[in-house]
């Protein structure tokens, strides 16, 4: 009697997984669907998923295009790729000096790390608003930062690191440091391996997985951050594919001609990027994470 009542319970528990499974798929297929769709059509439908009766891709032409999304594309490229690189390095160089060395206010710095954490970042806008529109030399302001308008709507405020959150990623290194054997870059030491042939032989291969979870999820973060671009640049070719979705969506909500099918496309298109690295790279977030665990 046993099997069978394990049987079944499996199979209700794979029809309600399957169930939950499509209500989040839901939105993702009907944004790829309306995407492929004519505005007029999308406008005539009612249905609650909507089928094309002719398949276009001048939406997603129009994503690609030198008058379209190509310019916010290629800078959420670089973006993206930009604080990666800047929030590794840090995470890296900082985290490892903080499990290695001792020094005056360590414990200190470390107790700002996990502080800094819990101020909400909405309680920083204004604050960095003014900061970056004060920034002396820049945008028409003088030596004290008046006068001009600083770094708003100039797309260097894109690789502006104004966040907190990149401190975590040095806290988490640091905390997988401290269950990184000492003898291995003992015996590295001996070996005449110097400290930057150490780092990059040695212990950034060994250490993949949390600088793997490190590199995903700060680019993720900043793939899908439009607020800030939202904020500080109003020029559509300066901005960010997200930054400039949240533009379109809300003039769509203004104003009359509501080219839905469109918005869908760009919305697809910027949910690929991240959809594909969490589907290709998930095992090493868990890793990372298992590897990060709080040590004494």
């Amino acid at each position: 009697m046993r099997k069978p009542a394990k049987i079944l319970s499996k199979a209700i528990w794979i029809a309600i997984m399957s169930i939950v499974s499509l209500l989040f798929a839901y939105p993702f297929l009907y944004s790829i669907l309306g995407s492929l769709m004519l505005k007029e059509d999308f406008g005539n439908m009612g249905t609650l998923l909507p089928m094309p009766e002719v398949v276009t891709l001048k939406n997603y032409a129009y994503v690609f295009s030198v008058d379209g999304g190509i310019a916010p594309l290629l800078n959420s490229l670089q973006r993206a790729a930009w604080y990666t690189f800047i929030t590794v390095t840090m995470s890296v160089l900082c985290g490892y000096v903080l499990a290695r060395y001792e020094f005056r206010g360590k414990k200190f710095f470390i107790i700002s790390i996990i502080a800094a954490q819990v101020v909400p970042s909405v309680l920083t806008l204004i604050p960095s608003y003014i900061l970056v529109s004060r920034i002396p030399f820049m945008g028409g302001n003088n030596w004290m930062g008046q006068g001009g308008h600083g770094l708003i709507n100039n797309k260097l405020m894109l690789y502006l690191p104004l966040g907190w959150g990149s401190l975590l990623w040095v806290f988490l290194f640091t905390q997988s440091m401290k269950s990184f054997p000492r003898a291995i870059e003992e015996a590295a030491e001996i070996d005449g391996c110097g400290f930057w042939r150490m780092m990059f032989r040695i212990l950034l291969p060994l250490q993949g997985p949390i600088v793997a979870v490190i590199a995903i999820n700060t680019a993720l973060g900043n793939w899908n951050d439009w607020l800030t671009p939202f904020l500080y640049i109003n020029n559509v070719a300066d901005s960010t594919l997200t930054a400039w979705l949240a533009t379109l969506t809300s003039n769509l909500q203004q104003f009359g001609d509501k080219d839905y099918p469109k918005v869908f496309a760009m919305a697809t298109m910027a949910v690929i990027p991240p959809f594909l690295i969490f589907l290709f790279f998930q095992k090493y977030i868990i890793q990372g994470i298992a590897s990060a665990g709080i040590k004494g």
